[in-house]
């Protein structure tokens, strides 16, 4: 059976031969995936850090979320608030049913209480390859393209065995972690 090709939406799976340490046991949710390059997140690095620290106008409802992650190596000292409400006023669409920012009295009316399954999520930096460089990477055997799910990128705190379980293929996901 031929090897998943890397579209938008699917995860890379860092093997145990990709050298780069920013990437070590990453598994990225790839967001964006055509002729121009590709753009994703880190899903699986949570940062313990509530999100008013990192954020000075973030709505109160999301004051001590902690729903911070460690994107990727490329920008880290900008966020990016990810969520599944596209119609957000104040918000840009990012496909799959994923979408960033939005009117901060907005997010306060629509997270009064804290985060939900349907986000925001905050990550910090992206991961980014240039056109050609990713497919570059998959032949040489760092990357695994596995299918993607939304609540991984979503999800406030993966399951500690996510990159070994899609390493492995396992059939399904594990559920995530509630320590």
């Amino acid at each position: 059976m031929p090897a998943m090709q890397p579209v938008a939406g699917s995860v890379l799976v860092a093997t145990l031969g990709l050298a780069d340490p920013s990437f070590l046991r990453s598994v990225v949710y790839l967001l964006e995936h055509d002729d121009g390059g590709s753009l994703g997140f880190i899903v699986n690095r949570p940062l313990d850090i509530p999100l008013s620290d990192l954020w000075t106008e973030c709505p109160a409802g999301l004051t001590a979320a902690r729903v911070a992650a460690e994107g990727g190596p490329v920008d880290r000292n900008k966020g990016l608030l990810l969520h599944a409400c596209p119609d957000l006023p104040g918000a840009q669409e990012m496909g799959g049913g994923l979408a960033v920012h939005g009117d901060p009295d907005a997010l306060a009316v629509r997270w009064p209480q804290g985060p939900d399954a349907r986000g925001p999520r905050l990550f910090l930096g992206h991961s980014g390859w240039a056109p050609g460089q990713l497919a570059g990477e998959i032949a040489a055997g760092a990357w695994l393209v596995r299918p993607g799910r939304i609540d991984l990128v979503l999800g406030l705190r993966p399951a500690e065995t996510l990159w070994q379980s899609l390493l492995d293929g396992m059939p399904g996901l594990p559920r995530p972690s509630v320590n």
